[in-house]
C-alpha cells in the first residue's frame, strides 16, 4: 500500500494580467496555515512573500514551506515540502518556480519557467528539460492566491466557470471546473473573514476539494479534501503538531476475514469510491478480468466489481527482445517518465543482465518480477522513483511497480504501474490502496502481476483496478467495498 498519494508535488504556475489584491511587492508578508488529517493537527504551511530584484527587475519572491508528520501501517513518516515562485508584480505571473519534496530521506527537486508560451520542466528522474505547450488561455494557478477565482466569482458574480489550469508536476494543461456552493463567515487566526465557498473538480485527475475563499486578499482561507482540511492560522500552529494515522485513509474495513488473500480467484464486491489521479469511466473500470456494473458520475463510482483474473501461461509470447516501436499506442509504455527512469544506464545494464538468455518476452518479464519481488524489500517511503529503489534496496508498493516497469521497458517490453486497491489481512481485513503492473504480450494482451504481493506472473481477484498511473494526486477515496461473493483456491 502507498503513503503518498496524498502528498501532491503542487509543482504549479501563475500567469495572469489580473490584480491580486492584497499581494503587496514593496514589503514582506507571512501566512500560515494549520493541516489536519483525520481530525489530528499534523502539519502545517508557512507562506512568505518578499521584494525580489532580479538581473534588474523588481519580482517578488513567494514561498512556500510544509511539513507533516503521519504514521502509515505502522511507521513513522515526516514529509517536508518547499516551493518558490519569482512573480512578475506587472503581470501577476511566474517566471520561474521549482519545488523540493524530502520524504523518509529521500529526496525529489523539480524545476521550471515559462517562456514564449510553453512550460520547461527539469528535474529529478528527468532525463533532459521537458517543454509544455501552453494555450493562451491557460491558468497556472499557484498555491496562495486566486485572481481568476476573484475575478470570476466576487467581482463577475459567476455561478460556474471551466479553467484550463496547468499543473506543473503532472506536466499537463488540465480541464477544472469552480462551482460557487454559496458564502460564510468562518473565524480563522482570530478574524471574522466574509468568503466565497466554491467546489472545486479537476476534469482530467478526478481530484474533488471545497475552497473558503476571501475576496478582499485574494487568498484560500480554509480547504476541504477527503480527509485532509487546512487552514489559516497563526504562528503558535508551527508548536501544536502531532502525528495523524494515515491508516484509515489508505484502506477500508472490508466485511469479511479471508485468511489466504493470494488464493482469491473470484472476488464480487459493492463498491462506493472518488478516486482520485485519473477521470475515470465505465470503459476504463472495465478491463479483461474485471467487469464493473454501476454509475460513473464526476469521477463518483457507485456500483459493483466482479473480478476474476485467470493465469497466462505464456502462451504464443512475443519473441525476446521484442520489437513494438511501430505501434504508436504501445509509444508511452516503452519511453522512461518520472518515476521510471528505463534510459538510467545502471538500470539499463542490471536489466539486461536479468534478462539475459531468455526464450520468450514472458520469461523475460517473469525474470525482472521474480528479482525484484526477492531483492527489495517494502519500506515505507522507500526509494521513490524506479531509480531509488533500486540503489535503496527498498520501496512501497508504488516503488516496486516502478522498478518492474523501469526494468520491462529498460529491454523493449511495454510495461505499466496500475492502481487500485486490493484484499489484505490487516485488522481482520481491509481493502487498502495498492499499486502493481501490466505487462504487454502481444496477442495475450496486457498480463497483471504483482512484485509487491509476491505475485510474480499473476495478481489474485482481490485486486480491484480503478486505472493506469498518471497523476501524483492518485487517492483511492474509498467509502464503501463490501464482499458480496468470493471464492479462495485451496492449496
Amino acid at each position: 500500500m502507498t503513503t503518498k498519494r496524498w502528498l501532491a508535488f503542487w509543482m504549479v504556475l501563475l500567469s495572469s494580467a489580473l490584480f491580486v489584491p492584497g499581494l503587496r511587492t514593496d514589503s514582506a508578508e507571512e501566512y500560515y496555515y494549520g493541516i489536519e488529517i483525520n481530525g489530528t493537527l499534523c502539519g502545517y504551511a508557512k507562506f512568505t512573500t518578499a521584494p525580489l530584484v532580479q538581473e534588474g527587475k523588481k519580482l517578488v519572491l513567494l514561498q512556500h514551506t510544509v511539513l507533516m508528520q503521519v504514521r502509515a501501517l505502522g511507521k513513522q513518516v515526516e514529509s517536508r515540502l518547499k516551493l518558490t515562485y519569482h512573480l512578475d508584480p506587472e503581470t501577476k505571473g511566474f517566471r520561474y518556480h521549482d519545488s523540493t519534496v524530502e520524504q523518509g530521506g529521500q529526496s525529489l527537486f523539480f524545476k521550471m519557467r515559462i517562456d514564449g508560451g510553453r512550460a520547461y520542466i527539469s528535474g529529478t528522474g528527468m532525463d533532459k528539460e521537458e517543454a509544455v505547450e501552453l494555450p493562451p488561455d491557460v491558468v497556472l494557478e499557484n498555491t496562495l492566491y486566486y485572481p481568476h477565482l476573484v475575478a470570476d466569482f466576487a467581482n463577475r458574480k459567476l455561478e460556474s466557470q471551466s479553467y484550463k489550469i496547468f499543473n506543473g508536476r503532472d506536466g499537463k494543461v488540465q480541464d477544472v471546473v469552480y462551482t460557487r456552493v454559496g458564502a460564510e463567515t468562518i473565524q480563522r487566526a482570530g478574524q471574522d473573514f466574509q468568503t466565497i465557498v466554491l467546489d472545486c473538480l479537476n476534469r482530467s485527475n478526478g481530484l474533488k476539494f471545497r475552497l473558503w475563499l476571501d475576496p478582499a486578499t485574494g487568498i484560500e482561507v480554509q480547504t476541504q479534501l477527503p480527509s485532509r482540511l487546512a487552514y489559516l492560522a497563526d504562528a503558535s500552529v508551527t508548536r501544536a503538531v502531532q502525528t495523524a494515522n494515515l491508516d484509515p485513509t489508505l484502506a477500508v474495513k472490508a466485511n469479511k476475514a479471508i485468511p489466504n488473500p493470494n488464493n482469491i480467484s473470484y472476488m464480487k464486491v459493492r463498491a462506493v469510491i472518488d478516486p482520485t489521479g485519473l477521470w475515470a469511466s465505465l470503459e476504463s473500470l472495465n478491463v479483461p478480468g474485471q467487469r464493473f456494473t454501476g454509475t460513473v458520475k464526476d469521477n463518483h463510482i457507485e456500483g459493483e466489481f466482479e473480478v476474476e483474473h485467470r493465469r497466462y501461461d505464456g502462451s504464443n509470447a512475443p519473441p525476446f527482445p521484442p520489437d513494438f516501436r511501430r505501434d504508436p499506442a504501445l509509444k508511452e509504455f516503452l519511453e522512461p517518465s518520472d518515476f521510471i527512469q528505463s534510459g538510467d544506464p545502471m538500470l539499463v545494464e542490471k536489466a539486461r543482465e536479468i534478462t539475459k538468455g531468455s526464450k520468450d518476452s514472458w520469461e523475460a518479464a517473469s525474470r525482472i518480477a521474480q528479482w525484484v519481488s526477492e531483492n527489495i524489500k517494502g519500506a515505507i517511503p522507500g526509494g521513490g522513483t524506479a531509480k531509488g529503489v533500486y540503489e535503496t534496496r527498498s520501496g512501497e508498493c508504488g516503488g516496486y511497480g516502478f522498478l518492474t516497469a523501469a526494468f520491462c521497458r529498460a529491454v523493449g517490453i511495454p510495461a505499466r504501474v496500475v492502481w487500485g486497491c486490493l484484499y489484505a489481512t490487516s485488522g481482520g481485513g481491509v481493502f487498502g490502496q495498492h499499486g502493481w503492473n501490466e505487462i504487454y504480450m502481444g496477442g495475450a494482451g496486457w498480463i497483471p502481476l504483482d512484485t509487491t504481493r509476491r505475485e510474480m506472473d499473476y495478481v489474485d481477484s482481490g485486486h480491484i483496478r480503478i486505472g493506469v498511473h498518471q497523476s501524483t494526486a492518485t487517492a483511492l477515496n474509498a467509502r464503501v467495498i463490501e464482499i458480496l461473493d468470493y471464492r479462495a483456491e485451496q492449496q
